[in-house]
């Protein structure tokens, strides 16, 4: 194969050398649009007036949300993306009134599109079948939650959880209409994750954490945790970055390698030292978590994203799934830790069902029963009421009535979420669920067919890699908690918007021969 050549300098607001093949489908308009001026000056009048008659204290807690404000005021999107910053502390820092800085960060941003809108309409499209069954899902939840024999408060608070996720969706398609914005967004969904990486690799090393997360008798070490409080959710959150981390890096350094001349070849290799980095960090995080089903979940997102590749470029994912395979067998044999090694090899104790009422519980085997004794739980809640289930957000609600005999406490889920949604919002919900996943999963085809531009292709196949590791780590967690699912609607998002931005001619523009071809 002839090496192609060197891709072209962009124009300023423009993507590397994209081109579309096909129109963005959809039918929906919205506005998106800065807030007209004479709207900023009087809300940041508004605004100064307000902060006057604040006491000093509170003046200082609300700083943040005021620049919050100030930056909404310039942009709509400044708010989107201080709502994906903001995840990693939702549970440390709290407002006035019980909001949460995520919460707070979702109400800025749809007021401010929502002004945006009214100001200087402007026509966007949202994808029609993500749309339609979206809808669909939210109302089997409504469906559920009006036919819960249990709690209807945490029927509406999970419907809400889930609702903000759709607001996120909608954010994503209705602001992100520039390259900038692409940018601005890759962003911050690499940058939250990383500080909660960082955070995490200190837990681990400095062993600063609870007893109960120690790897193993007489080791220093603990399982990381982050802010979110927990090594499996920390690993969830991870697996909604690190694959997109990794394409970017892969594909800036096909880039770096095709055009390796020119006055920007320092900066260009500078990014690529520190996009490796970045997912460096983040799958050290992720190893450091000890979180099997996060493990098996990167796995599976590693697979998604050697799919998604294509050609040739298919073999270096392979490859590095190959490697992993090869740690199992090194663990097996004992050339790994062994706190390590025992971690990777109890993950098949994951694949084997069984009944956990008729096991003899051990201290090897007691997390693989108890979560077995949560699934057998679960599925007897779906066996209960099958069309709806016990209601969303129901489970531990539900739980002493379907217990399995001697596992009478809840752990909060199924550990597997789509028995979970089984079993809180029966059939119904789950085929509208898996309805919704089948949509986002062709919106990701499409796009892989629309983009052609490295950068473009790179961010679309990490996408794909992270919807991929969240599939395969729902098998054994649920990771739609504390807003963490507002990583993966934004990660949806981004897909539906791509094929639109590729479109964008500008001058000087030649075809491609893309990474995987």
């Amino acid at each position: 194969m002839q090496r192609p050549p060197a891709e072209q300098p962009s124009q300023p607001g423009s993507v590397r050398n994209t081109i579309a093949q096909h129109a963005l489908p959809g039918w929906l308009f919205l506005g998106r649009q800065p807030l007209h001026p004479a709207v900023t000056v009087v809300g940041i009048v508004l605004l100064v007036l307000a902060l006057a008659l604040l006491p000093l204290p509170m003046l200082g807690l609300m700083l943040p949300l005021i620049a919050a404000v100030l930056l909404a005021a310039l942009d709509p999107i400044y708010g989107l993306c201080l709502a994906l910053l903001s995840v990693p502390i939702q549970e440390v820092v709290h407002l006035p009134g019980g909001l949460s800085y995520t919460q707070a960060a979702m109400i800025l941003a749809v007021a401010a599109s929502g002004i945006g809108w009214f100001t200087r309409p402007q026509r966007i499209t949202v994808p029609k079948w993500p749309l339609l069954l979206w809808l669909a899902f939210l109302w089997a939840l409504l469906f559920a939650t009006t036919r819960t024999p249990f709690s209807l408060t945490a029927a509406l608070k999970e419907t809400l959880r889930w609702a903000e996720s759709f607001v996120i969706w909608l954010l994503v398609i209705a602001l992100v209409r520039q390259p900038r914005h692409v940018v601005l967004l890759v962003a911050c969904l690499l940058l939250a994750p990383f500080s909660e990486a960082l955070f995490g690799l200190w837990q681990f090393v400095t062993g600063s954490g609870p007893p109960s997360f120690r790897i193993a008798a007489g080791l220093p070490f603990v399982r990381a945790y982050g802010t979110i409080g927990q090594p499996n959710s920390l690993a969830g959150y991870l697996n909604m970055g690190w694959p997109l981390a990794f394409a970017l890096a892969l594909g800036t350094s096909w880039q770096l390698w095709r055009n390796h001349q020119g006055r920007r070849t320092g900066q260009r290799l500078a990014l690529v030292a520190g996009l490796w980095f970045l997912a460096g960090a983040l799958l050290a995080a992720l190893l450091a978590s000890f979180s099997r089903g996060a493990w098996l979940g990167a796995a599976v997102g590693l697979g998604g994203m050697a799919i998604a590749l294509g050609g040739r470029a298919r073999w270096v994912a392979l490859l590095t799934l190959g490697i992993g395979l090869l740690a199992l067998v090194l663990g097996g044999i004992g050339f790994l830790p062994v706190a390590l090694a025992g971690r990777l090899l109890s993950i098949f104790s994951y694949l084997i069902p069984f009944d956990a009422s008729t096991v003899t519980i051990t201290p090897a085997n007691f997390a693989v029963v108890e979560r077995m004794s949560q699934i057998q739980a679960g599925w007897r809640m779906f066996l209960g009421h099958p069309l709806s289930g016990v209601g969303p957000g129901n489970f531990s609600i539900a739980y002493p009535a379907f217990a399995v005999e001697p596992w009478y406490v809840s752990r909060g889920h199924a550990h597997n979420y789509y028995v979970h949604m089984l079993a809180e919002t029966g059939l119904v919900g789950t085929l509208a669920y898996l309805g919704l996943l089948g949509s986002l999963i062709l919106q990701a085809q499409y796009t892989l067919r629309s983009v052609q531009s490295t950068i473009l292709r790179s961010i679309t196949i990490g996408c794909c890699g992270i919807m991929a590791a969240v599939v395969g780590h729902d098998m054994f967690e649920n990771l739609h908690v504390l807003s963490m699912g507002i990583q993966l609607a934004a990660v949806w998002g981004l897909l539906g918007v791509l094929p639109a931005i590729a479109q964008r001619p500008h001058r000087n523009q030649q075809p491609t021969q893309t990474m995987g071809e």
